[in-house]
């Protein structure tokens, strides 16, 4: 009898150590998923942060670079990584970039490469005068030797070729004319005013030649001649 006793309570000690050791593993498990959770949301945490903090110090370094009037082809470079930070930065201050580089690309003579970028900045900056000055003339430049292809076309006699040159011409002048009427309505001056007039007699449109004062004017009403950083 002592001895079946004795088992018992053996048994039933083992039985409750067994089961603490139980709830002592499932409370651990369950510490240990906590730890593990709060350890990766920490990690997510100060990577964020660490993201965040290189994208202030990249723009900060763009803002001083961007001045610089030597080693353009290694401002690109950067720029264009600062770029791809974009969802760190603000609207402004990714207009910024994309009309600085814009300039870069003109600075280096890839104008080509300028224009998506000087567009990305149009379009959150529709009224800064001084991108619009720059589409404007790199359309313009792009026409000249399709001027100089039509002037050939004519004297050979070569009427489809002439045909297709001036619609060639016609589609550059009409990218070029909006870019350079907002310039124009935002800083007025006689030759560029001459060249708007010149460029509408080119494709034959007297008619925006006579409504040019009060688009002008229209136009002038909103002008940004600086981009702002933040």
């Amino acid at each position: 009898m002592r001895f079946q006793f004795y088992s018992f309570v053996v048994a039933k000690v083992n039985i409750v150590h067994l089961d603490h050791t139980r709830k002592l593993f499932l409370y651990l498990r369950c510490t240990m998923k906590k730890y593990i959770i709060c350890l990766a949301l920490g990690v997510l945490s100060v990577t964020s942060f660490a993201q965040s903090t290189d994208a202030k110090q990249a723009y900060l370094d763009f803002t001083i670079y961007r001045t610089n009037e030597e080693g353009k082809a290694t401002q690109i470079t950067q720029t264009l990584a600062l770029l791809k930070l974009a969802d760190q930065l603000s609207a402004k201050q990714i207009t910024n970039i994309n009309y600085h580089l814009g300039r870069m690309y003109e600075d280096v003579e890839n104008p080509e490469a300028a224009i998506p970028y000087y567009e990305k900045s149009v379009a959150g900056e529709p009224n800064y005068l001084v991108v619009h000055r720059a589409l404007g003339f790199i359309f313009l430049t792009q026409s000249k030797p399709i001027v100089a292809r039509m002037e050939a076309t004519t004297k050979a006699k070569d009427v489809e070729g002439n045909k297709k040159a001036y619609q060639e011409y016609k589609t550059l002048i009409l990218k070029a004319i909006p870019h350079l009427e907002k310039y124009q309505a935002c800083d007025p001056d006689d030759d560029t005013l001459k060249i708007i007039i010149d460029l509408y007699k080119s494709i034959k449109d007297t008619n925006s030649i006579n409504t040019l004062p009060a688009r002008l004017k229209q136009m002038g009403a909103k002008c940004v001649d600086l981009l702002d950083d933040e």
